[in-house]
């Protein structure tokens, strides 16, 4: 086998097309199921906020009264010791 079939010729003749342009991104069905992920995070942090708030609501937890609650649990537990 001659050596000349392994070499690859390039040809001289200018170029009409110019350089090629690559898409650089996400297209088509990827960014589709992307959007629907990044929209079902937002979703899911939405509602897990607004359970938190309700649950702090219906305990009535505040920092007031989890300070009280500690403070009293303390001086039962001193009262206990003597």
């Amino acid at each position: 086998m001659p050596q000349e079939q392994y070499t690859h010729h390039r040809s001289t003749m200018p170029s009409s097309e110019g350089p090629q342009v690559y898409k650089v991104g996400i297209y088509g069905w990827r960014k589709r199921c992307l959007y629907f992920f990044v929209l079902l995070l937002m979703i899911l942090i939405l509602v897990n906020l607004a359970m938190t708030i309700w649950i702090l609501k219906v305990m009535n937890f505040t920092i007031v009264s989890k300070t009280l609650t500690n403070f009293l649990s303390l001086l039962r537990g001193r009262e206990r010791k003597k």
